[in-house]
């Protein structure tokens, strides 16, 4: 028997220490996950104590037909999912709401790659910068889909049964938010090669 099974059979059995254990475990990575859609880590912290208080109520439905971790990230996710549903009908009942997808990711960690070239270090660190600014303003779900993938590194089947979705489904998904922001990298690079442009224009009219 596993480790997490055995907490989970002393948790079942009411053994709160056993489920402290659990927690102590995974809580850092539900964390990191919920937090990839919430707008401030305070946010984060109270979804995350509701993802375990689920977890808690609901540990007699775990039949093991995926890893305990699978069946925490599905509740985390679908917590997360939820509490920004809420969170966005209130501020439309505020009239609050603008701005919100790109608040809520605002401070996701990218880093830069160990390889990079000294002198490389400040092209590459804008580019990873504009790419964390087009993650941080896709849709929730999308967003947890490349925290799962990428910074989870969990596969597509597992991603699927989290997700409620078709292992196809969830291909089709990635292969779109990847064009997305591909098509968001080339806008900005368009963007930056046409400001270097009028700024030489403007310079060289400077000297005529």
């Amino acid at each position: 028997m596993n480790r997490d099974a055995d907490y989970i059979k002393r948790t079942r059995a009411g053994d709160l220490h056993a489920y402290a254990a659990l927690v102590d475990k995974y809580q850092s990575m539900v964390f990191v996950l919920v937090r990839s859609v919430c707008r401030n880590a305070e946010d984060a912290r109270e979804v995350t104590q509701d993802v375990f208080l689920q977890a808690y109520r609901q540990l007699h439905t775990f039949r093991g037909a995926a890893s305990f971790k699978t069946w925490l990230y599905r509740i985390a996710y679908n917590t997360a999912i939820s509490h920004i549903r809420k969170e966005q009908s209130r501020e439309r009942r505020a009239q609050d709401y603008r701005e919100h997808v790109l608040q809520a990711s605002a401070q996701t960690t990218v880093q830069t790659p160990a390889y990079a070239e000294e002198e490389q270090d400040s092209d590459e660190q804008q580019r990873y910068e504009k790419l964390r600014s087009l993650v941080a303003s896709l849709p929730p779900k999308e967003r947890l889909l490349i925290e799962l993938y990428y910074y989870k590194d969990l596969k597509i089947d597992e991603i699927a049964h989290i997700c409620s979705l078709t292992p196809s489904n969830v291909k089709v998904s990635m292969f779109r938010i990847r064009q997305k922001l591909k098509a968001g990298m080339r806008t900005e690079i368009e963007r930056e090669a046409d400001l270097e442009t009028e700024v030489t224009t403007i310079s060289t009219n400077d000297k005529l």
